[in-house]
């Protein structure tokens, strides 16, 4: 799809696809090829332990910002990804079904500016405890 404008690639393609296809230009020009380390950076929050209140308020926060991700942004045509909300369950579905995230070596889960200690707690939680398990991550020994 190179040479078609971004607007009419986001229209063929969903973002992970887009993504993936960057990911693969990228190591195809650089030196160390397939070896070269590809990073992602995604909102994701877990709700495993969330309250109904918390839960509420981050599927309005994601609904919100879902318009971002219609059409790309800014001056740089940046195209963005859905925030992802929901059990860690349904979030390892999703992100293992996500092609680039299947192609990069780490993975930067973002957190929101504008939630609450209590939630950062909640989420940053179910990421160590249900999340990152579920994707397959361990802790460090």
């Amino acid at each position: 799809m190179a040479g078609v404008p971004v607007e009419q690639r986001a229209e063929q393609a969903g973002f992970a696809e887009i993504q993936l296809a960057h990911i693969r230009a990228f190591r195809a020009a650089h030196p160390d090829g397939e070896r070269a380390r590809v990073s992602q950076g995604l909102v994701v929050i877990p709700t495993d332990s969330a309250t109904a209140a918390q839960r509420a308020r981050y599927a309005a926060y994601a609904a919100e910002r879902l318009p971002r991700t219609a059409a790309p942004q800014g001056p740089g045509r940046l195209l963005f990804s859905p925030d992802l909300v929901g059990t860690s369950a349904e979030l390892a579905e999703r992100l293992h079904a996500h092609a680039a995230f299947r192609e990069v070596d780490e993975v930067a889960f973002a957190l929101p500016f504008t939630f609450d200690h209590d939630d950062y707690v909640q989420i940053l939680t179910d990421m160590a405890t249900r999340l990152g398990p579920a994707l397959g991550w361990r802790p460090a020994s």
